[in-house]
């Protein structure tokens, strides 16, 4: 018997971040949102092209920087995604092109040798501006006797598979905080330009599911999971201890569906890099580009004047 536990988010933690783990470049004390629009939801600021509804958002770029807020949370949160299916953010990083949000966790656990329930989520990326982090995020695996794999394209052509093997054979057997190295948990990293993939397991539950039921798999942010032998035990006990919400990814985003000009060439009328003193940079992850403010200036490149000549603490 299979059965999916219902998951609000397919892409990309049940506790929130540290202040000091939040991506850098929304916050420079001046406005990042266009005029007249909300600037945060909840506590995560919105900067431009990304905005609460289609006048706020560049949405000629692409309609993924339409995002909602969620008022139904306390605090409210931000979401984006499609009428299938959304996932939290908790932030967004101009300057690097980053977006964290939060992925459920592919899990199957066993209730006897045959019987069980699952999740298993898929991740389809090709028309959105977004793309996980090569550098950010890892393959994870969690549980015993157990073979993840991670299976997709690399951009629209190139076929990739990866995965690790966990093994145990008991709980004992694991060491409480040990790298996930292969005992209990272990990690793989995921290439670049993903555009596309889907978790299956491999496992031989027959031996091990008396003591651990449940087998888990995500891509997470590097250094967000910490092995935990209560991982290994009871039902979905990982997934309700520490990522009701979702783990932790980091998504490079881009404006996806151009390049930046050639020197000396006209400008597309579409072209983001609106502000003066502020450039074109191509992405470092897929197709596209992004904007940043020239040296000694800070703000939102993709804002008319949206780039202001740092505040000097100098006498």
């Amino acid at each position: 018997m299979s059965n999916q536990r219902p998951a609000m988010l397919v892409f990309v933690a049940s506790i929130l971040l540290p202040a000091a783990a939040t991506l850098a470049g929304a916050s420079s004390g001046r406005s990042v949102s266009l005029p007249g629009c909300p600037d945060k939801c909840g506590d995560v600021p919105i900067p431009y092209p990304f905005g609460i509804g289609t006048h706020c958002a560049a949405t000629s770029l692409s309609s993924y920087f339409n995002l909602t807020c969620n008022g139904t949370i306390d605090p409210p949160r931000p979401m984006v995604g499609n009428d299938e299916a959304v996932v939290e953010i908790t932030d967004i990083s101009l300057e690097h092109g980053e977006m964290r949000v939060l992925s459920p966790v592919n899990h199957i656990c066993f209730t006897s040798d045959t019987t069980f329930t699952k999740f298993l989520g898929g991740y389809e990326l090709q028309l959105t501006p977004f793309l996980p982090s090569p550098s950010r995020n890892r393959f994870t695996v969690i549980g015993c006797n157990t073979l993840g794999l991670i299976s997709g394209y690399k951009g629209t052509a190139s076929q990739y598979v990866a995965g690790c093997y966990s093994y145990c054979e008991g709980v004992n057997n694991t060491t409480e905080g040990a790298p996930c190295a292969g005992m209990g948990c272990c990690e793989a990293a995921i290439p670049a330009n993903l555009t596309s993939f889907g978790v299956k397991f491999e496992m031989n539950q027959s031996k091990v599911w008396g003591f651990n039921p449940c087998f888990y798999a995500m891509v997470a942010e590097v250094g967000w999971y910490n092995f935990r032998q209560q991982d290994l035990v009871g039902r979905l006990g990982f997934v309700d201890d520490r990522a009701q919400r979702g783990a932790p990814v980091v998504a490079d985003w881009a404006i996806r569906n151009a390049s930046c000009p050639e020197e000396g060439k006209d400008m597309p009328n579409d072209y983001a890099c609106i502000s003066v003193n502020s450039h074109c940079v191509a992405a470092n992850n897929g197709p596209g580009y992004l904007c940043q403010c020239s040296k000694g200036y800070e703000g939102n490149p993709y804002l008319l004047n949206g780039c202001q000549g740092k505040v000097s603490t100098q006498i």
